[in-house]
């Protein structure tokens, strides 16, 4: 089962502020409840894990993300990842696009579009619109971290 995310986003700090702050994974991983980045593979690919909850069910996927494109001048982002949950019952894959353009007054808006593909039990939390309540959960949260961070930096 895939769902689409696609959410928008405005921040205060300029667009080369955020673009530091989204395409470094240490920095993004701080902003994503329950995750953990385990290890660099190479310069565009990590290995990380992170921790859900759908429902009454509770797993921990590990796997890989990668940068696919990030261009600088345009402020253009590609992931693409995918894990699998510990106890071997279900595995997600994502795509993700971003896009940062300047804002009003100085500021930075963020463009996100992300597919996600759950399969195993926790696809079946998707009929119900549960994975979607979670994704505008955690995008809040996230969204909320990446402005605290950016304001603590001063950038």
């Amino acid at each position: 089962m895939a769902i689409q995310i696609e959410k928008e986003f405005d921040v205060p700090q300029s667009v080369d502020d955020v673009w530091a702050f989204l395409t470094d994974p240490a920095r993004i991983v701080e902003c994503l409840p329950g995750a953990k980045l385990v290890s660099e593979i190479d310069e565009r690919t990590f290995k990380g894990e992170i921790g859900m909850k759908l429902g009454p069910i509770g797993t921990t996927f590990q796997g890989i993300i990668r940068f696919d494109e990030l261009d600088a001048e345009r402020h253009h982002v590609v992931m693409t990842g995918e894990g699998k949950d510990e106890r071997g019952t279900g595995s997600v894959r994502m795509s993700m696009t971003s896009d940062l353009t300047p804002g009003a007054d100085g500021g930075t808006r963020v463009w996100v579009s992300q597919t996600v593909s759950l399969s195993g039990r926790l696809a079946s939390f998707g009929r119900g619109g549960i994975i979607q309540s979670v994704a505008d959960f955690v995008f809040g949260r996230f969204t909320g971290c990446v402005r605290e961070k950016l304001a603590e930096a001063g950038g």
